[in-house]
């Protein structure tokens, strides 16, 4: 960012108040309330302008992920976490050609190695 008065690019950037000054500006806003306020101080080293924004949370909206997709990737992490557990790889080996040979065929999983819900 270049200074507005000088043009100089040696402005700095704080956020408070009571946040380390390397706090990154998102981080501060994710981490407001609402109703709460998030100060931005902005300071040029050459000319000595500064400039504080005040930012307050006015709403909070959260949208959360598709719980299919949620549930697929931990899935996912917990087979993963199976097979980097696994040291023989003829176990592996075999692993791999099992998938392979369903994937091929187009059959889904057998009884015996799905999950009991």
């Amino acid at each position: 960012m270049e200074c507005p008065d000088c043009g100089e690019p040696y402005v700095s950037r704080e956020v408070g108040p009571g946040r380390p000054p390397s706090t990154p500006l998102a981080n501060a806003i994710l981490d407001t309330e609402q109703g709460e306020e998030v100060i931005l101080h902005r300071q040029c080293w050459t000319c000595g302008w500064s400039e504080d924004r005040h930012v307050e949370v006015a709403a909070i909206e959260t949208e959360h992920g598709d719980p299919e997709i949620v549930d697929r990737q931990q899935r996912l992490s917990e087979l993963v976490g199976i097979l980097e557990a696994i040291e023989d790889t003829e176990i592996l080996d075999s692993v791999l050609h099992y998938v392979r040979q369903q994937r091929s065929e187009g059959d889904s999983v057998p009884s015996s190695l799905e999950e009991d819900p």
